[in-house]
This record gives structure tokens, C-alpha cells and sequence, in this order.
């Protein structure tokens, strides 16, 4: 097996999948979208028994050169927020290769919690996830229940199998990119404890101790890691359409218990009725709300004349 990821869902399918069966062995790992991955390797700690020297991570532009040196069976494909089009170009390349070219679905990846989670997902990146996820868990906190947040990860830096970030100085001890503190900051400024890593059943059982309820914060248009007892999911008025149109973001909108139409203010009518319409036909009976999405400057005075 080859897995075509970008530093989470490969990591994750890998771990919940593919470590515990010996009958599998995964020769390599691709990376693309997001830097610092590739030409490294993932450790043998993380790994398992049957990977002593770790698994090798090469760009994804080296598959044609893996698939000519590895006798490869199968091309796992493990990442986010791509096109159908690109997609199926990809899964076209590979099979006229002659590998098989594969998904792995919810019932194999998602892990089972012991606590309630509800999960914030998206049909595309950049539907504001973030502010919901902030906005739910600081309801959640105020009824008094003890709330986590797990994000989905980031591994620009190390391979750390849990990370916990319950104040300012996790954050800055354990984080070495603008786009983990970003999405870290926020929470914990509210004194909500994060979690994220690369080993989620280690994640989730670190989280499950100290909460009531967990909130499942996720990246680009992935489905949640840890399975969900209510799903919520964006869609975005501007980008009409795109809720059809992407990997596995259409998978988030048919599954969804509570869609959300972000950036209602800046959408236009036309906009909304075709994603209506579309909510219509592949999740039909579904709640939907619709939200404006309005940016506010603490210290407007410091770009007054900028």
C-alpha cells in the first residue's frame, strides 16, 4: 500500500486501519497542501511492531517513481478539500497503472468516544469552522458542563501523539506555526482545554478524563475522527455549488444532523437558493440555519488611515 495524504487523514487511516493489520504492509506515505511533511518519517513509535525503521513520507509527485519501485497493490487515498475532477484525475492515473485506487469510510476510521461529541465540519475550508467551534463550546461551558475541544491535525512540527493546550504557554511551547496558534489561541483564552496530536485514540482518552462533552474541531472538509452523536456542518454562500463539487465535503453535507449557511450578509439570493437547492435533493429533511458572518477590529484606530 502507498497512502496519499497530507499530514492528518493518512496518519489517522494508517493508525485505525492499517497498523493493527499485519496482512497490510504500507511502503510509503505522500504528502501535499501542507509544508514541512515530506522527506521525513513517520516514527516507529507511532508506527507499530511491524514498521521497526518507521514509514518513509515523500512528496506526491514521486508516486509515479514509487509505484515503478514498490510492488504496490493498492493507492489509499487520504486527504481533503479536493475537486471530484482532481480526484477522479488522480484515481484515473493510478489505475491505468494498474493499482487499485481506494477510500477508507466512517465505520473504519471513526473512533468511538465515551462521552457526547458534536462534531464542526464543512463542505469546503474556510466555511468558518473555527468560530462556531468557539461559539459552541463557550455555550457548552456556560451550562456548566466540562468541554473539550480535539482539532484535527496539524503535524507541520513533531509527530507528538497527544498534544493538550490548556493556557497560553502550551501554546507557545508546543506550537511552531501561525496556523496551529490561530486556531489554539482562541480557545484557550475562553479556558477551553484543546487537544490534537497523531495518535487520536490516545487523543480522545487523554479528553474523555476531563470532559462531559466534547466538541470535534475539523480541518479543511474532512469528516470527524472521533464519531460524532451530532453533526454539524457549513456551507459556504459564496462559494454556491462547491457543497456538490468536493472531496469529501459532500460526504460531510449527506451526513450532516445541522447544516449552517455561513456569510449569509455577503451571499447573494441567486447564491442561496441553488445551495438550498442542492441541500434539498442530498439531505432532504435536514434543519438548516443560516448565519451572517461579520468581521470585528478590537483596535479599529490601527488601520484607520492604512
Amino acid at each position: 500500500m502507498i497512502i496519499l495524504g497530507a499530514g492528518g487523514r493518512d496518519f489517522h487511516n494508517f493508525n485505525t486501519y492499517f497498523r493493527k493489520h499485519p496482512s497490510y504492509r504500507v511502503v510509503a506515505f505522500t504528502a501535499t497542501q501542507i509544508p514541512f511533511i515530506a522527506n521525513r518519517v513517520y516514527p516507529p513509535k507511532l508506527a507499530g511492531p511491524h514498521y521497526p525503521k518507521g514509514i518513509p513520507i515523500y512528496p506526491e509527485e514521486e508516486l509515479p517513481r514509487l509505484l515503478s519501485e514498490y510492488l504496490v497493490d493498492q493507492v489509499i487515498f487520504s486527504y481533503s478539500d479536493v475537486s471530484h475532477e482532481e480526484l477522479m484525475d488522480k484515481a484515473s492515473w493510478v489505475i491505468s497503472k494498474g493499482q487499485d485506487f481506494v477510500f477508507l469510510g466512517p465505520k473504519e476510521t471513526m473512533i468511538e468516544s465515551q462521552v457526547p461529541v458534536i462534531s464542526v465540519c464543512a463542505v469546503r475550508t474556510g466555511c468558518g469552522k473555527s468560530v462556531i467551534t468557539r461559539k459552541l463550546a463557550s455555550l457548552l461551558k456556560k451550562k456548566g458542563l466540562k468541554v473539550s475541544v480535539i482539532r484535527h491535525p496539524m503535524a507541520y512540527c513533531e509527530f507528538k501523539p497527544v498534544l493538550r493546550f490548556s493556557n497560553l504557554r502550551d501554546v507557545e511551547e508546543e506550537t511552531c506555526t501561525i496556523e496551529e496558534r490561530e486556531e489554539f489561541e482562541p480557545l484557550v483564552e475562553r479556558g477551553i482545554t484543546v487537544y490534537a496530536g497523531v495518535d487520536y485514540e490516545q487523543v480522545l482518552r487523554a479528553a474523555e478524563q476531563e470532559s462531559q462533552v466534547i466538541v470535534w474541531d475539523g480541518g479543511n472538509n474532512d469528516f470527524p475522527f472521533i464519531k460524532p452523536d451530532c453533526e454539524i456542518v457549513l456551507v459556504d454562500a459564496l462559494r454556491p455549488g462547491h457543497e456538490k463539487l468536493y472531496y469529501p465535503g459532500e460526504v460531510n453535507l449527506r451526513r450532516a444532523d445541522l447544516l449552517i449557511i455561513t456569510k449569509v450578509n455577503e451571499g447573494s439570493e441567486e447564491s442561496l437558493k441553488k445551495i438550498r437547492k442542492n441541500i434539498s435533493l442530498m439531505n432532504p429533511g435536514v434543519e438548516v440555519l443560516e448565519a451572517p458572518s461579520v468581521t470585528h477590529l478590537d483596535h479599529p484606530e490601527r488601520i484607520a488611515v492604512k
